[in-house]
C-alpha cells in the first residue's frame, strides 16, 4: 500500500505506556504500518520494529505545555508521516497545525479532559473552571477538524459526539497471551494466603484507601498488597491509620512482576468515588486494573458505578460492588472472598472467561485497524 507511514506523538506519557506503545503502536506495526513514536526524555532507539525518537522535555506541567509540546511537534513534523496520532490535550493545537499541512490526524483522548481538569488538586478553583471552559471552546471550534477522535469509554464518546461525528471507542482492554492468561485449579486457589491487592496509582481522596484500611482493621489474618505509586504525603497519612499494619506496599514494578503478584492473591480492589473523569455514577471502561484482575482470574471488589456493575460484575458474576465510602460494605465483600473461597474462585473464572470472550485487546485492535484503513483509503 502506498501510504503507510504513521507517527504517534506524546509529551505527557512514558515511552512504555501500555496503550500507546504496547497496544496501538505494536498492533499497527504488525499490521504492516511504518510506525514511529515521538516521546519525552528517552534516547532514540528501535524497539519491536517501532522507531522511537526521544525529546528532552521538562515534566513540570506548565513548562511542558509552553515549551515541551512544541519540541515534540517539531520532531513529529520532521518525520513527514501520512497519519499523525497524538495523545495529549497539550498537543491539541499542534494537531490542528498538522491538519493545515494536509495530514491525516487522530486525537486519542485517554481522558474526559473537560472534567479531568476539574479534579487537578493543585489548581485554584477558578483556574479549573476556566481551563474546563477553554477545552470546551476548543472542542466546539476545532474538534470536527480532526479525521478521527479515539477514546476509551462510552461516557467520553457521548461527550465527544456533541462536537464531531468521527468518534470511535478503542478501550484499554488487556492484551491476552499464553504468558499472562494462565489457568489454575480450584485447589491452587484455595491454597493461597489471605491476600487482596490494589494496583496502580494510589490516588489521594478518590481511591477509598482510608475506607479500605478501616474495613481491614477488624478482619484477622489478611494482607493488603498495594502495588504502584503514591505521594509521600498520602502514604504518611495512610500509615497513621490502624489498618496500615495489614498493608504490604510494593513500589511500581514491571508488568511481569505485577502479574506474578496477582498469582498470589485472592481478589483485586478498584473502589473509586464518583469523579468527573470516571463518568460520575455512570463509570468508565478506562480503568485498566479491573480487566487485568479479571484476566488473572481474580474476583473484583469494585465500586458500584453503573457500567461496572451492570456490564461487568452483575453480567458475568465476577465479583462484588460496594458504594464508595461504605466501610461495612467493603468489609463484607472482603470477608466473603476470604470465607467462601469456592465462590471467589468461580467468580474469578467467570471474569477470566469474560476477558477471553469480550474484554481483550484483540476486539479493540480491529476497531483501530478500521479507523486507519478509512484514513488510508481517503488519502
Amino acid at each position: 500500500m502506498k501510504y503507510r507511514k504513521v507517527c504517534h506523538f506524546t509529551v505527557a506519557h512514558d515511552v512504555a505506556d501500555v496503550r500507546i506503545f504496547e497496544k496501538e503502536c505494536k498492533s499497527l506495526q504488525k499490521e504492516g504500518y511504518d510506525v514511529s513514536l515521538v516521546v519525552s526524555n528517552v534516547g532514540n532507539s528501535v524497539k519491536s520494529g517501532i522507531k522511537i525518537y526521544g525529546i528532552k522535555v521538562s515534566m513540570n506541567p506548565v513548562t511542558r505545555l509552553l515549551f515541551g509540546a512544541k519540541k515534540v511537534y517539531r520532531k513529529a513534523l520532521e518525520l513527514d508521516a501520512d497519519i499523525y496520532h497524538f495523545h495529549d490535550i497539550e498537543l491539541f493545537r499542534y494537531g490542528l497545525k498538522l491538519k493545515k499541512k494536509g495530514k491525516k490526524v487522530i486525537f486519542d483522548s485517554h481522558e474526559n479532559w473537560i472534567d479531568y481538569v476539574k479534579g487537578i488538586r493543585w489548581l485554584p478553583t477558578l483556574m479549573k473552571k476556566y481551563m474546563s471552559w477553554i477545552i470546551q471552546q476548543m472542542y466546539k471550534k476545532h474538534l470536527r477538524e480532526f479525521d478521527a477522535v479515539i477514546t476509551v469509554s462510552p461516557h467520553i464518546v457521548d461527550i465527544m459526539k456533541q462536537y464531531t461525528p468521527n468518534v470511535y471507542m478503542v478501550s484499554n482492554y488487556p492484551i491476552i497471551s499464553q504468558d499472562n492468561l494462565v489457568s489454575f485449579s480450584e485447589i491452587d486457589y484455595l491454597q493461597r494466603n489471605n491476600k487482596i491487592c490494589y494496583s496502580g496509582t494510589v490516588y489521594s481522596g478518590i481511591s477509598n484507601q482510608e475506607y479500605i484500611l478501616e474495613a481491614l482493621e477488624t478482619i484477622d489474618d489478611v494482607e493488603y498488597v498495594m502495588v504502584g505509586t503514591i505521594s509521600t504525603e498520602y502514604r504518611k497519612r495512610l500509615s497513621s491509620l490502624l489498618g496500615w499494619d495489614k498493608v504490604l506496599f510494593v513500589e511500581k514494578v514491571s508488568r511481569q512482576k505485577l502479574y506474578q503478584i496477582y498469582d498470589t492473591v485472592l481478589a483485586g480492589v478498584a473502589i473509586f468515588d464518583y469523579t468527573p473523569n470516571l463518568g460520575y455514577k455512570k463509570g468508565s471502561l478506562g480503568v485498566n486494573k479491573i480487566f487485568e484482575y479479571m484476566m488473572k482470574g481474580l474476583p473484583i471488589i469494585s465500586s458500584d458505578q453503573e457500567i461496572w456493575k451492570q456490564q461487568i460484575i452483575n453480567k458475568y458474576k465476577c465479583g462484588f460492588c460496594v458504594k464508595p465510602g461504605d466501610v461495612d460494605g467493603i468489609r463484607e465483600a472482603i470477608t466473603k472472598i476470604l470465607n467462601d473461597r469456592k465462590l471467589a474462585y468461580m467468580m474469578g473464572q467467570n471474569g477470566m472467561k469474560a476477558v477471553t470472550e469480550e474484554f481483550n485487546w484483540k476486539t479493540q485492535e480491529r476497531i483501530l485497524f478500521e479507523v486507519y484503513d478509512q484514513l488510508i483509503n481517503s488519502i
